[in-house]
């Protein structure tokens, strides 16, 4: 990649450059390697140079003044290499990408770097493309990568999360996950567990893992638990790994008791990645359950008259007497019916969930049971 020379001004003509009267947007090199970004303003050479950027003011020593760039000169000569680029050259992007961060021209870095991975995701390719470590410092959705976030920033880095530039959602992620330590963002974490975005989720609960606020372990069972997406589920249950309540198993037993199949996965899904051997018995139990009964709801209805008559008479003979002793019979008629009812059955296990809960079992026992419920329940009578 061949970027075209761009025209500088050198510490010796710094003072031209920093006039009183110049408010110009530059770029200012450091001896510390730092490019500052913005507009300078000075009142005499004497002073340090004091440069306007988004975040705030920055105060530079003269004496660590390195270079001064025209900051319209570097974007000229970005685009300029942008035209150059051949399609499909994602190395040559990055350091494009890269040289950008050295200019302090972050906005273009991050357009470029978005570019490079969304077509690297498309070609299924990530693997070999590298973001340029600086790439992380940049400031995004506002948000500078020291200090403090509040609640507004934190809600503007979770929607930048959710949203379909690649590689600034994995800046915002990674700036949120830096700076929540140093801030309460509690309230903007809980309401990103409710995005309609799977990624504006994982990212506020993999937050929650590092931050742990008290208060907060409901609202992440849920999402373990009722989630529709098995990727937020499983960054809910490493949330709650990292909590340490021993608690948790208790929702999860309930959960493989419901009528509800896919509640019943979702809580097999967390008992498997938390290996908690807890949960033994309630699936053997579950094994049982779910082979009994023939599965159709039956039911018996019987309406019936009985009506009573004498059949015959038992005839004894005594001395001087004859006794008759009336037989008595009952007749019965009306209407029985046993039916089925359609559409309504009993709880039964599907075979795909039963193979899950033996696999499951197996996992967490070391034992080879197989479909032997008998033999489950011997092996948990032997453990108690």
């Amino acid at each position: 990649m061949i970027i075209r020379p761009i025209p500088t001004i050198f510490l010796g003509t710094l003072a031209l450059c920093l006039a009183p009267a110049a408010a110009r947007a530059d770029v200012v090199h450091t001896a510390g390697g730092r490019a500052v970004a913005g507009t300078i303003e000075t009142s005499s050479p004497a002073d340090p140079v004091i440069v306007t950027t988004l975040q705030g003011r920055v105060e530079i020593p003269r004496e660590d003044v390195l270079l001064v760039e025209d900051r319209a000169e570097l974007l000229r000569a970005l685009c300029a290499a942008k035209r150059r680029l051949a399609p499909g050259d994602l190395d040559a992007t990055i350091q494009l990408a890269d040289w950008a961060l050295r200019k302090g021209l972050f906005a273009g870095a991050l357009e470029l770097a978005d570019g490079a991975l969304d077509a690297a995701q498309r070609a299924e390719s990530t693997s070999a493309l590298k973001l340029p470590p600086a790439l992380f410092e940049v400031p995004v959705a506002g948000v500078a990568a020291f200090g403090v976030v509040d609640e507004q920033g934190a809600r503007a880095l979770l929607g930048e999360c959710g949203g379909r530039k690649p590689a600034t959602a994995l800046v915002a992620a990674h700036r949120l996950k830096t700076l929540a330590a140093r801030s309460d963002v509690t309230a903007a974490l809980l309401s990103g567990l409710e995005d309609q975005r799977p990624k504006v989720r994982r990212t506020a609960l993999e937050v929650l893992a590092l931050t742990i606020p008290e208060g907060t372990i409901e609202r992440v069972i849920e999402r373990m638990l009722f989630d529709r997406d098995a990727r937020v589920r499983a960054a809910a249950t490493e949330t709650v790994r990292a909590y340490g309540n021993d608690g948790v198993i208790h929702p999860l037993v309930r959960a493989l008791r419901q009528d509800d199949q896919s509640l019943r996965g979702a809580a097999m899904d967390a008992i498997e990645m938390l290996r908690d051997k807890r949960a033994v018995a309630t699936l053997i139990r579950s094994l049982r359950a779910g082979s009994a009964g023939s599965g159709k709801v039956r039911n018996h209805i019987a309406a019936t008259t009985q009506t009573s008559y004498v059949r015959d008479y038992d005839v004894e003979i005594a001395q001087a007497a004859v006794i008759a002793d009336p037989v008595i019979d009952t007749v019965q008629h009306g209407v029985v019916l046993d039916v089925g009812a359609a559409g309504v059955s009993e709880r039964r296990m599907p075979a795909g969930e039963r193979a899950r809960v033996l696999a499951l079992l197996e996992y967490l026992t070391g034992q080879k049971f197989g479909d032997d419920v008998a033999r489950w329940e011997a092996w948990l009578e032997e453990q108690r």
